[in-house]
């Protein structure tokens, strides 16, 4: 058996006859037929045109993960095995199908052993970790090198056999971190149970992711899957059995914690709120009493302010009144004096008619009070008191 580089992945070139099975260079035999490649379906299987038809070949002995299963996902390494086997197999190139038992399965694929020169393309695909060695009997002819290549796949780290592949099953394990490394203690505060939980997520997720690989592998669901990882599935189990639960349990009380604090937190909350409304409303009642006694301070003072004025007016209008009947009485002071007045002088005047004209009196001066009207000052009077003059 030699090696050769295909397309930058190691595959075994079978020399003519390892395998109690000599390729065909040219056709004629009941168990071989030359073929072109039409297209690649696949990881697993081409169309081929054998004999001026167009046929489905399903390669024998070799299972890749599906891409175009109508009921499955498109699972782990799907699309690179398909991408793989269309650089090997590009449309127009030559090859070979080698038949074993049965040609057909219930699809009506044909079945088959695809070499492309001496190189069995069932074989490279498990040599590249892009596929698994399986056994549908009674066709096994190409079983034991589709193993072989798989073990290579397997000891070399490559596809679905290394980590450096997010999917699979030995990156997911290399990716989990030791669960029961986890802190057991549950922190106090909001901030540490949120610190641990972000801690535990990556690793319960990588627990969860891997946990679900090893249920397809278990249940056999997964042919690629149970194929590739059988006994690394036994191994990661019994580590996942001992410290996922502790793991589980460990985020549970950390969910539990943080519902604590988080009710904790939210009657705080109502508490304060509580609070606050209560300082709230006294402060709003005590402003009210406030204003209300501004307000009746204010409305006393109008009204003290309105009393004063209306004091005011009223002194005011007394003391006009006052003013006026002092007028008044002056007034009428003035008026009787000037009514006495002029009593007196019609009095005078009414003495002087009735009075016989007197003698005028004399060079002298003297005379009586109709020569002097209205004269009020001292008097000096002449010889014998009859008439005086101005002193």
């Amino acid at each position: 058996m030699t090696a050769k580089v295909i397309t930058g992945v190691a595959v075994v070139a079978v020399a003519a006859g390892a395998t109690g099975v000599a390729v065909a260079q040219s056709g004629g035999s009941d168990d071989r037929d030359q073929a072109t490649v039409v297209r690649v379906i696949d990881g697993d299987t081409i169309d081929a045109e054998v004999n001026g038809e167009v046929q489905r070949v399903r390669l024998l002995n070799v299972d890749t993960p599906e891409t175009k299963h109508p009921e499955k996902p498109v699972q782990c390494l799907g699309p690179e095995a398909t991408a793989f086997l269309e650089e090997l197999l590009a449309p127009g190139e030559e090859i070979d199908l080698v038949y074993d038992v049965e040609r057909t399965d219930r699809y009506d694929r044909t079945l088959a052993g695809v070499y492309k020169g001496d190189s069995l393309v069932n074989a490279d695909l498990a040599e590249a970790g892009l596929g698994v060695a399986v056994l549908y009997e009674p066709n096994d002819r190409f079983y034991s090198e589709v193993l072989e290549a798989q073990e290579r796949a397997e000891e070399a780290g490559e596809g679905l056999h290394g980590p450096a592949v997010e999917c699979t099953i030995p990156a997911l394990a290399e990716a989990l971190p030791p669960l029961e490394d986890l802190p057991a203690a549950i922190p106090a505060d909001a901030a540490g149970v949120a610190a641990a939980l972000a801690a535990a997520a990556p690793v319960i997720a990588a627990g969860e992711a891997l946990g679900s690989a090893l249920d397809l592998v278990e249940s056999g669901s997964h042919v690629v899957l149970s194929k590739a990882y059988g006994d690394l599935a036994l191994t990661l189990r019994k580590r996942s059995d001992v410290a996922w639960p502790a793991a589980v349990a460990y985020q549970q009380d950390l969910l539990a914690k943080e519902a604590e604090l988080v009710e904790a937190a939210r009657v705080a909350a109502e508490q304060k709120a509580a609070e606050e409304k209560l300082a709230a409303e006294k402060a709003a009642a005590e402003k009210k009493a406030a204003e209300e006694r501004e307000a009746a301070e204010q409305k006393a003072a109008e009204e003290r302010a309105a009393e004063e004025a209306r004091q005011a007016e009223q002194a005011r209008e007394a003391e006009a009144e006052r003013q006026q009947a002092e007028a008044e009485r002056q007034a009428d002071r003035a008026r009787e004096q000037e009514e006495a007045r002029q009593a007196e002088r019609n009095r005078s005047n009414e003495r002087q008619q009735e009075a016989p004209r007197r003698q005028q009196p004399s060079n002298s001066g003297y005379g009586t009070d109709a020569d002097f009207p209205g004269y009020t000052g001292p008097r000096c009077y002449a010889p014998g008191g009859q008439f005086y003059k101005p002193c």
